[in-house]
């Protein structure tokens, strides 16, 4: 059987889609379903059917996907040794891993939906992420908890001491982020009591933004403790304890099903976790 073919089948099993396989493999669609064509002849039997406006697997491609994906993966595991794993991660915690050799730090993308597409089209090799989001080809494992810190400029004018209460929090100006990708503020994800209503004084993306923009003003922002040992002595700021009863934030690896056994990225996967264990004993 055609390679080719097997892989232009496992393609559009995955993404259940002709246009987003044609765009996983960098071929043009009319390639894609004239391959499924050729395949279904060498099978006798079709793979896909319409459902809707997406198309659907017939039991055939499901038993034929089963075993022609684990033959892949052999095939691909055999011939592709990288000589460096690409690795998503927030870049809040993108310091964790600036003396790990072999791993391309990447900042993923703000959409899930484009994030598992390229984990699943082998774009990239790992995810490091607060996602909680489940979807059967993935593992999703829990690596971290990052404890969340208020950050305000060291000269302050109010805030002298080294704790706030709930009613300086409440008082003062925040810089807030925006919407997280399950549409709700960071705060209210993790906040394990009623929020009141904050003073919204800047919105910012991220973390190293976060930081500048509460250097640069009176205004109170939030950030990983980890982010903050490392930042606030750089930046003129001073680290506080969260006055209101939050969660630690969960830090999850994402990697597709088809990795779990490869040694390749098994050792990927160990080295990422020695490095998180490590520089935590640091602090």
């Amino acid at each position: 059987m055609d390679l080719n073919l097997v892989r232009t089948f496992i393609s559009v099993y995955q993404n259940k889609s002709y246009t987003r396989a044609s765009e996983s493999l960098g071929v043009s669609q009319p390639a894609v379903s004239m391959a499924i064509r050729r395949l279904e002849e060498q099978v006798g039997e079709p793979l896909f059917v319409k459902n809707g406006r997406s198309i659907a697997p017939t039991r055939r491609a499901v038993a034929l996907a089963e075993k022609l994906q684990q033959g892949m993966e052999i095939i691909d595991n055999a011939l592709s040794v990288p000589d460096e794993h690409i690795v998503y991660c927030i870049e809040a915690l993108s310091h964790y891993f600036e003396e790990v050799s072999d791993i391309s730090i990447k900042v993923p993308p703000l959409d899930q939906t484009t994030l598992f597409d390229q984990l699943r089209s082998q774009q990239v090799d790992l995810v490091i992420d607060t996602t909680t989001h489940r979807e059967s080809a993935f593992e999703i494992e829990l690596i971290h908890r990052e404890p969340i810190k208020v950050i305000c400029r060291s000269d302050h004018p109010r805030i002298t001491g080294d704790t706030l209460s709930k009613e300086q929090f409440y008082q003062e100006g925040h810089i807030i982020y925006k919407a997280t990708r399950e549409g709700r503020q960071f705060l209210e994800l993790f906040a394990q009591e009623p929020l009141s209503p904050r003073i919204e004084r800047k919105d910012v993306s991220n973390q190293a933004a976060m930081a500048l923009s509460v250097a640069d003003t009176y205004h109170l922002g939030l950030v990983f403790g980890s982010f903050a040992d490392k930042w606030a002595s750089r930046l003129g700021l001073k680290v506080l304890p969260m006055p209101i009863d939050c969660l630690d934030v969960p830090i999850h690896m994402i990697y597709h099903r088809r990795a779990v056994k490869d040694p390749n990225h098994i050792a990927l996967r160990d080295n990422i976790k020695h490095q998180i264990k490590t520089l935590i004993h640091k602090q």
